[in-house]
């Protein structure tokens, strides 16, 4: 599955968090200003600069009303918010003058944080204006004396005309700067779908390996990845950390590879030392993995290694309740569940019915309480999934 729309999405919504981050921290320096102000340090008219820090709180709160606590992410909010952000800049410029230059180009440098170019050119062009207003507002309010910013044509060619052309070139860099950054991270969104469409791959053709080694050629691992599935999205996960341990799943046996067939498909009870073969596959599925790169081997590893761990510690290694991945309990669940509705050359196929009866009454013992009761919600899912891909000769 490709999940580069997603992160690019989160990309966004974090930078939407940043946002209002700035936003809070100028606040904060508005406010040290009106204290140093009202302290003697500065010497501006105390009304005007009162008048703005409020409005700025106001304005400068309102990315985190939205972003942080309502948690809501639009594009139209974005350009509302910019447009506020540049209003705000104008206005306090308007008051302040040279106090509050930096103001002119603050816009701007927050619009590079979603490092897409359309919202820098939006900035821009928005701030033109308010450039030129909020020079002319200035000087009619004067509560900051700006020399020689004093006649209508002083304004213009020494306030108006250098700070706009300052401001082009300003804005040409950050234009720059932003297209770089989004080509970047496209970049390192396809790098990471390749990698795991990668891991994907090698993973199912690992798989098949597996389900061969059956006499059934069932679909063993099949079942058991939507079975995990099914309980890693009752219990909360995402809808990728879903898709990933239930791919990094189908490794769950990968081991068995080392363990001869004879032992393997051995129609009878096992003997004490042919079982203690077997157990060793856990072992081995951790050293065939361990060393394999990215996410989905890194999971496989330990669902391989802790499969047969039980929450009351009486498992193949003894690692007992929260000590387990919680991968891993989903995934012992699902391959019992699986291991007892299949037919084997030792024994008949439970029906659903009583492997539903076993699991529950393991509830708190050989599994999880919390993946238990998943896997009663679920339980109707879990046959359709064991109908949808039944073993050969079970059609």
């Amino acid at each position: 599955m490709d999940f580069s729309d997603k992160i690019l999405k989160e990309y966004t919504e974090d930078a939407d968090k940043r946002l209002a981050l700035s936003c809070r921290l100028f606040i904060l320096f508005m406010l040290l200003v009106a204290l140093l102000n009202h302290i003697g340090i500065f010497k501006i008219d105390t009304l005007p600069l009162d008048i703005t820090v409020l409005i700025s709180c106001v304005n400068f709160l309102l990315p985190t009303l939205f972003y942080n606590i309502l948690k809501i992410h639009n594009e139209w909010m974005r350009y509302v918010f910019l447009t506020i952000i540049v209003f705000q800049s104008g206005l306090q410029y308007a008051v302040l003058s040279y106090h509050t230059i930096i103001m002119l180009v603050f816009p701007l440098i927050i619009a590079c944080l979603y490092n897409k170019k359309k919202y820098v050119y939006f900035t821009a062009v928005l701030s033109v204006p308010m450039i030129i207003i909020s020079h002319l507002v200035s000087t009619v309010l004067r509560v900051v004396p700006d020399e020689p910013l004093v006649e209508v044509s002083d304004v213009v060619f020494f306030g108006i005309l250098p700070r706009t052309i300052e401001f082009f070139g300003i804005a040409v860099v950050c234009v720059f700067i932003s297209d770089r950054i989004e080509n970047l991270v496209k970049t390192l969104a396809n790098k990471n779908s390749e990698l795991y469409a990668d891991q994907e791959n090698l993973i199912l053709a690992l798989s098949q390996i597996i389900e061969n080694k059956s006499e059934n050629t069932g679909h063993h691992v099949k079942r058991v990845a939507e079975y995990t599935q099914l309980l890693c999205q009752s219990l909360g996960y995402s809808e990728e950390d879903s898709w990933k341990i239930s791919l990094a799943a189908m490794m769950h046996d990968v081991g068995k590879i080392m363990v001869p067939e004879t032992i393997l498909e051995k129609p009878g009870k096992l003997t004490k030392e042919e079982f203690e073969i077997v157990k060793k596959h856990t072992k081995y599925g951790k050293q065939m993995l361990e060393t394999s790169p990215g996410e989905l081997f890194r999971i496989s590893t330990e669902i391989a290694h802790q499969h047969h761990e039980k929450w009351d510690g009486t498992g193949y290694m003894g690692i007992a309740g929260e000590e387990i991945e919680p991968y891993a309990r989903c995934v012992a669940l699902a391959d019992v569940f699986d291991a007892l509705v299949s037919r084997r050359s030792y024994k008949r196929a439970w029906t659903p019915e009583e492997a539903y009866e076993e699991i529950v009454s393991q509830r708190g013992k050989q599994f999880a309480p919390e993946v238990v009761d998943a896997f009663v919600e679920n339980f109707s899912n879990f046959v359709e999934v064991m109908k949808k891909y039944p073993d050969q000769g079970e059609n």
